[in-house]
């Protein structure tokens, strides 16, 4: 009931004390004296502490700096790099709990006052420090021997065993007034100073330490307010303790204040964080004025029990008042930084991430960097292992030789290499690690980052600004994380640049092949020429020598004309195969009837291929077949070298020569039952083609010449696809598929031939609407699904490309442009009228990637998709 009185007046005065403290902040001089803040709110005590420290701070004109004091002894590095950063912080003086001694002399050498929060036993005449701790435990046991008149067993609770002066004086203070009464019993244990840590000790050791209890306890101290809390919530589960075992702790917390007030706990000593505070603040002020500092100052101290609880409990909540809004702040400043990492993460992804030329990637990358971080060079090394040195990269047209730097030389390029972490170095001027570099007499401040990539290091990220720049360990996080985004985009920029190399090596190695074969091929066609033309003479009858020739002589000439005749096949494949690969190839289309041209094939590779009396010949094929826009003599050339080849590999069965007609395509097709190809073998085929032989499934030797390698050729020239399948033993089928004829640009080509034929591009013009409007009906009713070209071509039963160029002919614009148009569309009417989230809606009309669903939203409506939802 005194709290809940209590609480209405506090508002009043909490109210009061803002207004007046806000008064004496506008009354006050804009602050000037950088003080380095080093508490580390580790508890309720040292939270407080550090309010009490900001607000003496903010009342004296203080501005304090918050700094990562390192507490135990670790490397020299770790010390020079501290040392650098109080140096570029321009830090007048350093508020801090104890450290290391060694770094403390360090800081004092360097010319930093030190205002320690904890005793230490360090006089130095830039130090002063807190002293009189043990003061508190001996406040403490006199309590508990008075409650306990001088009998009883105590349990001491933490740092037992812990070297740290505070720790010492605590137990100290306790020991030498338990001392002077015989009947007092003490246990020591915990070795902690976490409640958790301490409790979960208790519990696991209960069995070590309560043989030594051997019954009841009657008071527990623990050497902070966390540690008594800790004991009497290990012995109430144990057992050992009742309602009037007297707990007392140190320091005069928050949840002890309250365990007080509700009759759970009995005493603490309130070590007055407020009067702390204040005093670090006021002496860190003196220090960086160079006043004369005294060798220590001390704790002020209170016992508080059941009758002032009201009163001390009123006086913290006074304190504190100001420290949610200050947490607060801390909260959105801290936000504010992980906004800007995620912009200049996102925009850096956007733009860099689809980049790979390097040229433009390092603009890219000293723009976005420079722009939002402020510096004002950035340079990328590229590290080989092999030669075992940095290389900075320049843009292929910049002049002169790019740096390089080995392994063996020393400075922040090869530290931040050899420890793969970054080097930051505040003021180059004033660096305790890094004299000047003087390659760079203007740097300032500079940050060395590892770009990392798959956990190996690919560079180095050199970052230089003019001007002195101070970052924080955030901001430094921040960049690495850059540096392992850039090391990703340059990784694939490198890798893009190896594939176009060794393209462009392909594609010469492949010229100088082409051209060496139309050089062989020319070179042979001379003396074949002139063997075919004597082979022909004598076989003519009457003969040029005028005498009969022998039947066997006959016979061996007609054998040279055949072998001839291959040979003359052989070469002109060699030829076309040369003009095919160096794009010479070149086709001469005209409206021709299909079946006469088939039927004449046919009869032709009939007669020449169709000696073996075990296979069947047939064609296959309407006599109504349409017209075809093909060159008949390339198209001849194919289907006789398909026939040749299937005549060649079938021994028994039949070869089909077939045809047919649909509403997108002409499809032809040569089917045999030979030997078939191997799965293997096919995919070569697929590949380029086979120039070599190639074994059957029996183990046969098969040749399948350049045949079908020229014929793929010739199909891609006459907009049309060739298509095998084959399985060994079973047979091969090769399909040949060609688009229909008059499409505008060809009835451009030939208008004469297309005024001989108005009723065939009437019909043909129908059709292909038709086809049209098939297409767009199908991606009306498949637009949510991951639509592709290939899908729709085979479910038209056409080719990809008959797709898109028959859909652009109709409708204007490209078949995706269409796709994503149709999309955004229905998008919109779920935006509208619907619930969903963007993302849900992206997926929902077939985008797999929000991101890129925004960019075309975005693109066809001029706004983002939460935008057209608030405007709608």
């Amino acid at each position: 009931m005194l709290l809940e009185t209590m609480a209405v007046k506090l508002l009043l005065i909490v109210v009061l004390r803002r207004i007046w403290c806000q008064s004496q902040r506008n009354l006050m001089p804009l602050p000037t004296i950088r003080i380095g803040f080093g508490l580390v709110p580790g508890d309720p005590f040292w939270v407080q502490v550090r309010e009490a420290v900001q607000q003496r701070a903010d009342t004296l004109g203080l501005e304090l700096i918050p700094l990562t004091v390192p507490r135990t002894a670790l490397s020299d590095d770790t010390y020079l790099r501290f040392l650098d950063d109080l140096k570029a912080q321009e830090i007048g003086a350093l508020i801090s709990h104890v450290v290391d001694d060694s770094l403390m002399l360090a800081i004092l050498g360097a010319g930093t006052p030190i205002i320690c929060s904890e005793d230490t036993a360090l006089i130095h005449p830039l130090l002063v420090s807190v002293h009189g701790l043990e003061r508190a435990a001996i406040m403490a046991a006199d309590y508990i021997a008075e409650r306990l008149t001088g009998r009883g067993t105590v349990l001491v609770v933490g740092a037992c065993d812990d070297p740290v002066l505070t720790a010492t004086l605590r137990h100290r203070g306790f020991n030498e007034v338990a001392t002077k009464y015989s009947g007092l019993r003490r246990i020591n244990v915990g070795s902690g100073w976490r409640y958790e840590e301490v409790l979960e000790q208790l519990l696991e050791e209960s069995d070590v330490w309560l043989t030594q209890v051997g019954g009841k306890i009657d008071a527990i101290f623990g050497l902070s307010d966390p540690l008594a809390l800790a004991g009497r919530d290990a012995c109430t589960q144990l057992g050992v303790i009742d309602e009037h075992t007297v707990v007392v702790g140190i320091n005069g917390d928050p949840l002890a204040i309250a365990a007080i007030e509700a009759g759970a706990m009995a005493a603490t000593i309130e070590t007055s964080p407020q009067q702390l505070g204040f005093n670090l603040a006021e002496f860190a002020r003196l220090a960086a004025l160079g006043e004369p500092l005294p060798d220590h100052f001390p704790y002020t101290f209170e016992l508080v029990t059941a009758t002032n609880v009201g009163q001390v409990a009123a006086r913290k909540l006074v304190f504190i008042a100001d420290l949610p809004s200050r947490l607060v702040d801390v909260n959105r400043r801290l936000e504010e930084q992980r906004l800007v990492q995620l912009e200049t993460s996102l925009e850096l992804n956007q733009r860099i991430g689809m980049i790979l030329d390097q040229d433009e990637l390092l603009d890219s990358m000293s723009e976005i960097i420079g722009a939002r971080y402020a510096y004002d060079r950035v340079h990328f090394y590229l590290w080989s292992n092999s030669d075992r040195m940095l290389q900075r990269m320049e843009r292929s047209d910049a002049a002169g030789a790019a740096e390089v730097i080995p392994l063996s030389a020393s400075g922040p390029l090869v530290h931040a290499l050899l420890n793969n972490q970054a080097v930051y170095i505040p003021d180059a001027m004033n660096s305790h690690r890094y004299p000047p570099d003087p390659r760079w007499p203007d740097v300032r401040s500079r940050v060395v980052l590892p770009v990392r990539v798959g956990g190996r290091i690919l560079g180095l990220l050199d970052l230089h600004s003019h001007q002195r720049v101070v970052r924080n360990q955030a901001e430094l996080d921040s960049l690495q994380t850059l540096a392992n985004e850039l090391g990703a985009a340059m990784r694939n920029a490198q890798l893009y640049a190896q594939a176009l190399q060794a393209r462009a090596q392909a594609v010469h190695a492949g010229l100088l092949r082409s051209r060496l074969l139309a050089h062989i091929s020319h070179q042979l066609r001379t003396p074949l020429n002139v063997i075919l033309g004597y082979c022909q003479a004598a076989l003519a009858t009457p003969n040029p020598y005028g005498e009969p020739l022998p039947a066997e002589l006959l016979q061996d000439l007609s054998y040279i004309e055949h072998s001839g005749a291959d040979l003359e096949r052989m070469i002109n494949d060699l030829l076309e195969l040369a003009q095919a690969e160096t794009g010479a190839l070149q086709i001469y289309p005209e409206y021709v009837e299909l079946y006469p041209l088939l039927l004449g094939v046919f009869e032709s590779a009939q007669r020449i291929y169709g000696e073996n009396q075990n296979v069947r010949w047939r064609l296959q094929a309407p006599t109504s077949l349409p017209s075809v826009y093909v060159d008949p003599v390339r198209l001849r050339n194919v289907l006789m070298n398909l026939l040749s080849n299937a005549a060649r590999h079938t021994e028994h069965g039949q070869i089909v020569l077939g045809a047919e007609c649909s509403d997108a395509q002409t499809h032809v097709w040569v089917q045999d039952t030979g030997c078939g190809i191997a799965a293997e073998t096919l995919a070569q085929i697929r590949q380029g083609g086979i120039l070599g032989p190639t074994l059957s499934s029996n183990g046969a030797e098969h040749h399948f010449g350049l045949g079908l390698t020229i014929a793929h050729y010739l199909l891609q020239l006459h907009r049309g696809e060739l298509q095998i399948e084959s399985e060994p033993g079973q047979g091969a089928t090769c399909h040949l598929f060609l688009p229909h004829p008059l499409m505008d640009e060809e009835l451009d080509a030939d208008s004469s031939t297309a005024m001989h034929r108005p009723n065939s591009k009437r019909r043909h013009t129908l059709q292909s609407q038709q086809f049209a409007d098939k297409i767009r009906k199908f991606v009306a009713d498949h637009y949510a699904t991951q639509l592709t070209r290939e899908q729709i071509a085979a479910e038209l039963g056409v080719t990809p490309a008959y797709v898109s160029r028959v859909f652009r002919r109709h409708f204007g614009s490209s078949l995706w442009d269409y796709v994503n148009s149709y999309r955004v569309a229905r998008a919109c009417d779920l935006l509208t009228h619907g619930d969903l989230t963007i993302t849900e809606v992206a997926f929902t009309v077939g985008f797999n990637d929000p991101a890129y669903f925004s960019r075309v939203f975005r693109k066809e409506t001029g706004k983002s998709p939460l935008a057209y939802r608030t405007s709608n």
